[in-house]
């Protein structure tokens, strides 16, 4: 039984954060956000719009675009780090939701950045060991509900989106092996520390720590450093375990953390610019949703023969590689 991904589907909420209001909020250099983040905008969930509402979108839109009854689903699993309540399970909400058989299996991921990697391999081993035909992974993660208004650490990087990955035994884009690793020293670096109070206009003009930390912190320069030491080996790694040299990957999807980080990497790896792909000016960082993104668009025409590696990095610190083909 081979498992492979037949569709991906993107929700992206109405509201948008441009640049033009974050150069007016904090006086950033217009080529900051444009050249080194590589955003010209995000898309910021309502007030009202949960992990869950999210998610049903994208699931939505797969119904919406293929022959597929809501019976057929045999596995429904949620990567996200922002659920709807610390009980029960989001996944759970969404298959009542979405009118899901009583008998499918659903269950949530908290992983980030390497979340979507991950959740392919949990997925296609949940698959063949029960023979489930149809599978799908939803990723949303609402950051906007845990960064702090007035902090331009993280409020120009982070979007929200939800995903949904449609999984089946003759998908169109099959999965190979992967390659993982977790460092968790590194876990204060990208972290938030308690529950999220009530937002008040006056924690805009504080940094106190006591109020910092019901919301996101990022060091930035940490999380890059984490990058270049440990992810060009992870994909060295997942290229000889599925037996390939880095020129025989027609695409490279990696998370979305922004523009001068995957540069960069790019340069470490020896990659072709042309193959790197970047989808993020429209969205920003998705989380676990940044790598579905940028695959979609590849969904929705024919690629023959063409090879992808995908790999996730982040929050944890934690990261993760697989390679698809068709």
């Amino acid at each position: 039984m081979t498992i492979g991904i037949e569709n991906v589907q993107i929700y992206l909420p109405e509201k948008k954060l441009k640049n033009d209001e974050l150069i007016a909020q904090f006086g950033f250099d217009e080529s900051f956000l444009e050249n080194k983040l590589g955003i010209l905008e995000r898309h910021i969930a309502a007030d009202d719009e949960l992990c869950s509402d999210l998610a049903v979108k994208a699931a939505e839109n797969i119904f919406q675009t293929n022959d597929l009854s809501r019976k057929d689903i045999g596995l429904l699993v949620l990567c996200t780090q922002n659920p709807d309540y610390k009980l029960p399970h989001t996944s759970a909400i969404i298959q009542d939701r979405l009118g899901f058989d009583k008998g499918v299996a659903a269950f949530d991921i908290n992983l980030g950045c390497s979340g979507f990697v991950y959740s392919l391999s949990i997925a296609k081993a949940f698959m063949k060991m029960h023979r489930i035909k149809y599978g799908l992974i939803l990723t949303s993660d609402p950051y906007s509900k845990i960064i702090l208004p007035g902090d331009r650490d993280t409020l120009p990087v982070f979007g929200d989106a939800a995903t949904a990955t449609l999984l089946s035994e003759d998908g169109r884009l099959k999965i190979m092996e992967f390659s993982f690793g977790t460092d968790g020293s590194g876990c204060n670096e990208l972290i938030v520390k308690s529950e999220k109070k009530k937002y008040s206009s006056k924690l805009q003009k504080t940094r106190n720590d006591d109020l910092r930390t019901s919301y996101l912190y990022m060091n930035g320069r940490a999380i890059f450093d984490f990058m270049m030491t440990y992810v060009p080996a992870n994909v060295l790694e997942c290229l000889k375990l599925n037996k390939l040299e880095i020129d025989e990957i027609d695409y490279f999807v990696f998370h979305q953390a922004g523009k001068y980080m995957l540069d960069n990497l790019r340069k470490t790896l020896g990659i072709e610019k042309r193959k790197v792909v970047f989808a993020m000016e429209r969205t920003g960082n998705t989380v676990s949703s940044s790598i579905p993104v940028a695959l979609a668009p590849f969904l929705s025409k024919k690629n023959h023969k063409k090879k992808f590696l995908l790999s996730g990095f982040g929050v944890g610190l934690s990261w993760a590689s697989t390679v698809l083909f068709t």
